[in-house]
């Protein structure tokens, strides 16, 4: 069930909530996340695994590895939780076969293209400080192990630089999904699927009725704020999320909706940030009841080929019930991760002018929440307005509503998260930024 054990821990392990807080400077720049995960095995088996991973990891070379000796695994041996634990060669390799590894929904592109105009700007020379040395576009990409990066204006582009994957290749991008279920939620609520954000998430998932998710407002969940008492930390076997991964392997989706169903509300609703992994799915178990298909269907009916993407796109989904990951894993080509960026700073409208997402969601979802000034719906917010989809190993949409400007990344960070690589990307984007303006 996409609520339980792997893709539980899958999601939890793509929120990417540490890098984008520690953007915000302050009390609330104190950098805390999770970087390591268990599945059905005993947590300190994990622990072990993570730790040896991590260090062959972090030691290897930093230029694309050779994959021509690597076989990519079946379906029915790979488990998504094992994206997390790979070598680089196998980053490289996995990654851009998402579909060939893990079962996944088809996100269909229509027949007409956005059209993208090349204009290009040289930003190989552009140079910009950090950590004290002086930098230059081709530091960033062999430093950060980035294999893709573009840069829009409007609809042009201005930079476009690949390093060991192609143009049309697809690039799994980890937790920026979240951003795109957020988008999905505004097309909900325009088409009449969903009346607002104020209806209850026991409407639509009524599994969990008399629970204090009776009191949960769908707003609650895409802010993070639900209330509910929640223990997310994988390290601690008695936490709630490593309950639910036992309760998910033995007995299935009942069980979990029973225990979910006996947890206490620890604040009031809206009032307190708090990642929960299961709540992002939640998120996606009801827009998926609410519309009443599969969130890659919508997808490609809503954005994909409305708004012309390039290319068809995937989107990993549990095994047992056939339901995208709401918070994780569609994988796409870089000019397509561009064009959702270019989407969401058109105010959500296509091609063809019509309004695809209620009007005004854009601005509301990327509007600080009462609980965390650095985050909406499911999107993160910087200080400096700009607003941004990010996922683990180095996957970033940013967008920057002044300048109109959109930088995508595809990477393989050597670890999930890195507060060095944070601050990398933001000097980069300063840099290009500062450029374009001349």
């Amino acid at each position: 069930m996409v609520l339980v054990s792997m893709s539980a821990v899958i999601i939890h392990l793509c929120c990417s909530w540490r890098r984008a807080i520690s953007r915000l400077g302050g009390k609330i720049g104190k950098k805390f996340a999770h970087v390591f995960a268990t599945n059905s095995i005993p947590v300190h088996k994990s622990v072990l695994l993570y730790i040896s991973l991590f260090f062959a990891v972090t030691l290897s070379a930093q230029s694309p590895g050779n994959t021509k000796n690597i076989t990519l695994p079946s379906k029915d041996s790979f488990r998504t939780i094992e994206l997390f634990f790979l070598t680089p060669e196998k980053q490289l390799l996995y990654y851009q076969n998402a579909e060939k590894i893990l079962s996944t929904n088809k996100i269909e592109a229509g027949t007409k293209k956005h059209r993208l105009v090349e204009a290009p700007v040289d930003l190989s020379g552009i140079s910009f400080r950090f950590k004290d040395t002086v930098r230059t576009m081709k530091d960033f990409i062999y430093d950060t192990k980035a294999v893709g990066i573009i840069v829009l204006k409007n609809d042009t582009i201005l930079f476009e630089k690949y390093n060991g994957i192609e143009q049309n290749s697809k690039w799994i991008n980890f937790s920026v999904a979240k951003s795109v279920t957020s988008l999905l939620y505004g097309a909900a609520i325009q088409d009449g699927y969903i009346r607002s954000l104020d209806q209850k998430v026991t409407q639509f998932i009524h599994e969990l009725k008399g629970s204090a998710y009776d009191s949960v407002s769908l707003r609650d969940l895409l802010q993070m704020s639900s209330g509910i008492a929640w223990n997310d930390d994988v390290r601690d076997r008695e936490s709630d999320l490593v309950k639910v991964g036992r309760l998910e392997a033995a007995q299935g989706w009942p069980a979990i909706a029973k225990y979910l169903s006996q947890l206490k509300p620890a604040a009031a609703p809206g009032t307190k940030f708090n990642y929960n992994t299961i709540e992002t799915n939640l998120a996606a178990l009801a827009l998926y009841r609410a519309i009443g298909k599969p969130l890659a269907t919508y997808l490609s009916e809503k954005i994909w080929k409305p708004f012309g993407m390039h290319a068809d796109a995937n989107w990993v989904k549990s095994r047992s019930l056939g339901i995208e990951l709401g918070g994780c894993c569609i994988s796409a080509s870089l000019r397509d991760y561009a064009l959702l960026g270019l989407f969401a700073l058109n105010n959500g409208v296509d091609l063809d002018g019509r309004q695809v997402v209620a009007p005004g969601w854009i601005k509301e979802s990327t509007t600080s929440s009462r609980s965390n000034p650095g985050y909406g719906y499911y999107w993160w917010l910087s200080s400096s307005r700009r607003y941004f989809a990010t996922g683990a190993f180095g996957q970033q949409v940013e967008i920057d509503p002044s300048q109109r400007i959109i930088v995508a990344i595809q990477s393989y960070w050597p670890t999930a998260f890195s507060d060095y690589y944070v601050g990398y990307i933001d000097a980069m984007f300063e840099a290009i930024n500062s450029k374009l303006k001349k």
